[in-house]
């Protein structure tokens, strides 16, 4: 029997702009950071919606807002299964001026949606948002 787990996602948009984060991957490579959206594995007995709400806490320091659920996704590697949910948050202007990023984190970005293939270089994010109102 394979292992199955359920991540979130939480795109924040403000107007048409929407937050990245710069994640350290690996020292061993020349560019050791990678820009992603937020996002967490759901703890068991966690809903998804307190799962992304604790990731913009843990990761930004701050509290955020479910705006919608965006989509879905699912993918399967070897044995293990995961499920995704992508929520649309908000964060308000007051609170960015708050953001502390943890360690593992170099920095935030405001980009707009067709800026999105220059910062991320995951494709099956980019898959995953063609189509998409956002």
């Amino acid at each position: 029997m394979g292992n199955a787990f359920v991540r979130v996602k939480g795109i924040i948009k403000r107007d048409d702009k929407y937050l990245l984060l710069k994640r350290w991957v690996d020292d061993r490579i020349p560019d050791p950071f990678i820009w992603e959206f937020l996002d967490t594995e759901v703890n068991h007995g966690e809903s998804p919606d307190d799962a992304v709400l604790r990731a913009i806490h843990e990761l930004l320091s701050i509290d955020g807002t479910i705006e919608k659920i965006e989509y879905t996704w699912s993918n399967v590697i070897g044995d293990t299964h995961c499920v995704g949910i992508a929520y649309i948050c908000s964060i308000s202007e007051d609170a960015e001026r708050n953001i502390v990023l943890p360690e593992e984190y170099g920095e935030y970005i405001w980009v707009k949606r067709d800026e999105f293939e220059y910062y991320i270089e995951n494709q099956f994010v980019l898959n995953d948002l063609k189509g998409k109102t956002l």
